[in-house]
C-alpha cells in the first residue's frame, strides 16, 4: 500500500513538471512571434523604399516647391510656368469669345487645373490635386484677372511699337498690318510657352499614373489628359470647336501623348530622371513646333470641310 502511494505521488510530480514545461512553451512562442512581427514592421518602410527605388518612382517625383537642385524641383517650376501659361491662354480665349471678367477668370482656372482634375477624378479615383495644393487655384485666378485687364494694353503697345519702328524707316502704314504682326508675334510667344506647359503637364500626368500602379497605356493617357483636357473644357465653356479633336487646328493632343509615352518608355528602360524628363520634353515640344510650322492636321472626311465653324484662332485681317 505504501509503495502504491509512493508511485502515485511520483506520477503526480511528473505530470506537474510536464504541465509546467508545456505552459512555458506556450508562453514563449507568442513572445517570439510578437518579436518577429515587430521586426517585420520595423523593416516594412525599408522594403517599401527599396521597391520604390527599384521602380524609379521616387527620384523623379515632384518636389513640393520649385528648386534647381533636383529634376523634380525643376519640373515643379515648369509645372508652375505651364499653369500660368494655360491660365493666360484660357483667359484670352474666353475674352475673345465674349465672356465677362468672371467668365474669363473661371475659364483661366479651368484651363489651368481642369486636366489634372479630370485625371484624378476619372482615371486615378482620388481627390483633385488642388485640394491639397491650393496655390494652383490662386495662380489660375490671379493670372486670369490680370490677363483680362492687361492683355488688350499689351496688344496695343505691341501695335504702336511696330508703327513707330516703321515710321523710323519712313514707311507708310495704316496700322492694320501692325496689328496683324502684333498678333502673330504674341501668338508665337504664347505657342512657345504653351508647348513648355504642354510637355511638363504630360510628364506629370504620366508620373501620377505610374505612382498609382496603372498600366503603361493608362499612364500615357493620364499624361495626355492632364495636358489637354483643361483646354477641352475651356473650349466647351466658350462655345468653340474643341481644338484637340477638330481639323481647323494643328495637332495638339498627339504631341502630349508622344511626350508622355517617351517618358514612360525611358522609365521602363531605367533611364535617369533628368534624362527621361529631357527626352519627353524634347519629343513633346519638338513635335508641337513641327505641327505649327507645317500646319500638320489629321485627316477628316471631305464632306466635313463644308461644315467647319469659326477658326480656333481669331486673328485680325486686312
Amino acid at each position: 500500500m505504501a509503495s502504491l502511494c509512493c508511485r502515485c505521488s511520483r506520477s503526480c510530480t511528473l505530470l506537474t513538471r510536464y504541465a509546467t514545461r508545456v505552459n512555458q512553451r506556450l508562453l514563449v512562442v507568442p513572445r517570439r512571434q510578437l518579436a518577429s512581427s515587430s521586426q517585420q514592421q520595423k523593416q516594412l518602410p525599408d522594403m517599401t523604399k527599396t521597391t520604390t527605388q527599384i521602380q524609379g518612382r521616387d527620384d523623379a517625383s515632384l518636389s513640393r516647391y520649385p528648386n534647381f537642385r533636383s529634376p523634380g524641383g525643376i519640373l515643379r517650376g515648369l509645372d508652375y510656368a505651364g499653369t500660368l501659361t494655360f491660365a493666360l491662354t484660357g483667359a484670352v480665349t474666353a475674352a475673345q469669345s465674349g465672356l465677362d471678367v468672371f467668365g474669363s477668370t473661371m475659364a483661366a482656372v479651368i484651363t489651368a487645373v481642369g486636366g489634372g482634375t479630370i485625371r484624378d477624378a476619372i482615371f486615378l479615383n482620388r481627390r483633385p490635386f488642388w485640394t491639397e495644393e491650393s496655390e494652383y487655384i490662386w495662380m489660375g485666378a490671379c493670372m486670369g484677372l490680370i490677363t483680362f485687364f492687361v492683355w488688350p494694353d499689351v496688344l496695343e503697345w505691341q501695335k504702336e511699337h511696330k508703327a513707330e519702328k516703321k515710321m523710323k524707316q519712313l514707311e507708310q502704314s495704316d496700322g492694320s498690318d501692325d496689328q496683324k504682326e502684333a498678333y502673330d508675334e504674341m501668338d508665337a510667344a504664347l505657342d512657345t510657352l504653351d508647348a513648355i506647359g504642354l510637355s511638363s503637364f504630360a510628364i506629370i500626368g504620366a508620373q501620377n499614373g505610374v505612382r498609382a500602379g496603372m498600366p503603361m497605356i493608362v499612364s500615357a493617357i493620364c499624361g495626355m489628359a492632364t495636358s489637354t483636357f483643361g483646354g477641352l473644357t475651356r473650349d466647351v465653356l466658350c462655345g468653340r470647336p474643341i481644338r484637340i479633336v477638330h481639323s481647323n487646328a494643328e495637332i495638339y493632343a498627339e504631341p502630349a501623348l508622344a511626350g508622355a509615352t517617351t517618358y514612360l518608355v525611358a522609365e521602363r528602360m531605367g533611364a535617369r530622371p533628368g534624362l527621361r524628363i529631357g527626352l519627353a520634353m524634347a519629343m513633346c515640344i519638338g513635335s508641337r513646333f513641327v505641327a505649327i510650322k507645317n500646319d500638320v492636321k489629321l485627316r477628316t472626311w471631305d464632306t466635313a470641310q463644308d461644315n467647319l465653324g469659326v477658326a480656333v484662332r481669331k486673328r485680325p485681317t486686312e
